[in-house]
C-alpha cells in the first residue's frame, strides 16, 4: 500500500509539473479545461489548476510533489497559505517534513497553525484571521449529488450549528410522531435545506422563528422543463436546467407553489426571438437560455453566475434573439472583449464554444523595415 501510494504521488506529482507548464503558456484557465478532459471532476481540475499556479513560484514545494514526499493536494495547502501569509524557504522544508508522516486532516491544522504564526504582527487578532479565511463551496459531486464545503470562524460555525439543531430536534420530534425513516444525516440535510430555502415566521426578528422552526417558503427560482405529449395529454421528459431527469411525481409536487412560466419551441428547436426591439433579453429568453446552454459555453460554471452574450454585438445590428445569445460568466466574458475570443457553433450537436485567437507562428516575422536610401 505504501509503495502504491508513493507511485500515486509521483503521478500527481507529474501531472501537476505539466499543468503548472501548460499554465505558463496558456494560462490557468486553459489549464483547468485540460486537466477536466483527462476525466476528473470540473472542480478538481480548477483545484489542480489553482494548486499548479501557487507552485509555480515555489519549486521546492513542487519537487516534493514530484518526488512525492507530499501529496498534490499538501501543496495546494501550502500554495494558498503562501499566497495570505509568505513563507520562507526553512518554513515550507519545516512543512515539507511535517507533510511527509501527517495525515491530510492533520498537516492543514499545521499549516493554518503556521499561518496565524506569520501573521500574529498583522495588526489582527486570531479571531480576524480566522473569519478572513471563511469560505463555501457549492459543486457537483458524485452520483448527480451536490456537494457543499463550508469552512466558518467559531463564532458563525457556532451560529450555524445552533439553528440546524434546532431545526433538526423539531424534525426528530416530528419523526418519532409519526414514522421515524430519516436517519441522523438525512435530518440534518433537511433541516439544512429548510433554513436555506425558508424564512423564519417571524420576519421582524429573524431569530426568533429558529427555535419553534415557524416558517414560511422563501421565495426562489427553480428552473424545471418537461414536454407535453398532446397525443397523450400528459407531462414528460421531466428535468433540471443541468439535465438531470426528475420523477414527475417530484415535478407536480414542485409545481404546487411555483409560477409556471410556459415556453414556446420552433421546429428547430429555437425560442423567444425579440429581434432588435430591445438589448436586454427578457426573464423569459434567459430561462431559456439555461435551459439550452445549460452551463457557460466557456469554462462550464453554473448558469446562475452567468451573462447573456450578443454573438454578434447588439451595437452592430446585432438581434436579441435567441440564436444570437450565449451565456458566459464573466471571465469568459472578459475573454471575448478583451483577449479577442470568438464564439463558434457547431451545426452538427447544435453546442456554442468559445474559441481563443489563433496563436501566431513561431516562423513568422513581421517583414524588416525599410532603410532611408542616403542621397
Amino acid at each position: 500500500m505504501a509503495e502504491t501510494d508513493l507511485l500515486r504521488r509521483r503521478a500527481e506529482g507529474y501531472l501537476l509539473g505539466l499543468v503548472v507548464r501548460y499554465g505558463e503558456l496558456e494560462g490557468p484557465g486553459a489549464a483547468a479545461t485540460v486537466c477536466h478532459q483527462f476525466g476528473i471532476s470540473a472542480y478538481r481540475a480548477r483545484q489542480l489548476a489553482r494548486t499548479a499556479q501557487g507552485v509555480a513560484a515555489m519549486p521546492q514545494i513542487l519537487g516534493a510533489v514530484q518526488d512525492g514526499r507530499i501529496s498534490a493536494d499538501q501543496a495546494g495547502m501550502v500554495a494558498e497559505s503562501h499566497k495570505k501569509a509568505p513563507m520562507s524557504e526553512q518554513d515550507q522544508q519545516e512543512l515539507l517534513e511535517l507533510g511527509g508522516w501527517q495525515g491530510h486532516d492533520d498537516f492543514k491544522k499545521t499549516v493554518a497553525a503556521r499561518e496565524d504564526q506569520r501573521r500574529a504582527d498583522d495588526g489582527m487578532g486570531r479571531s480576524e484571521r480566522q473569519r478572513a479565511r471563511r469560505s463555501l463551496k457549492v459543486f457537483d459531486g458524485a452520483g448527480g449529488m451536490v456537494v457543499l464545503h463550508a469552512e466558518l470562524d467559531p463564532i458563525s460555525g457556532e451560529r450555524v450549528k445552533i439553528a440546524l439543531g434546532a431545526m433538526s430536534d423539531k424534525m426528530l420530534v416530528d419523526d418519532t410522531a409519526y414514522d421515524p425513516i430519516r436517519t441522523f444525516e438525512q435530518r440534518n440535510a433537511d433541516a439544512l435545506v429548510a433554513l436555506v430555502t425558508q424564512q423564519p415566521a417571524d420576519s421582524a426578528n429573524p431569530l426568533a422563528g429558529v427555535p419553534d422552526c415557524g416558517t414560511r417558503p422563501q421565495k426562489t427560482v427553480l428552473v424545471v422543463s418537461a414536454e407535453y405529449d398532446a397525443i397523450e395529454s400528459r407531462l414528460k421528459n421531466a428535468e433540471l436546467i443541468d439535465g438531470t431527469p426528475i420523477d414527475l411525481n417530484e415535478l407536480r409536487r414542485l409545481a404546487c407553489d411555483a409560477d409556471i412560466v410556459p415556453m414556446i419551441f420552433g421546429n428547430d428547436g429555437q425560442p423567444l426571438y425579440a429581434g432588435r426591439a430591445q438589448r436586454a433579453p427578457t426573464k423569459a429568453q434567459k430561462l431559456a437560455l439555461h435551459k439550452r446552454d445549460r452551463r457557460c459555453v466557456g469554462c462550464g460554471l453554473r448558469p446562475q453566475i452567468c451573462d447573456a452574450h450578443h454573438i454578434a454585438p447588439w451595437d452592430q445590428n446585432g438581434p436579441t434573439d435567441i440564436t444570437n445569445l450565449v451565456l458566459l460568466c464573466p471571465r469568459c466574458h472578459t475573454k471575448i472583449h478583451k483577449h479577442h475570443h470568438t464564439i463558434q457553433h457547431d451545426t452538427q450537436t447544435g453546442q456554442y464554444h468559445l474559441q481563443p485567437p489563433p496563436r501566431p507562428s513561431p516562423t513568422t516575422h513581421p517583414p524588416p523595415a525599410e532603410r532611408p536610401i542616403a542621397a
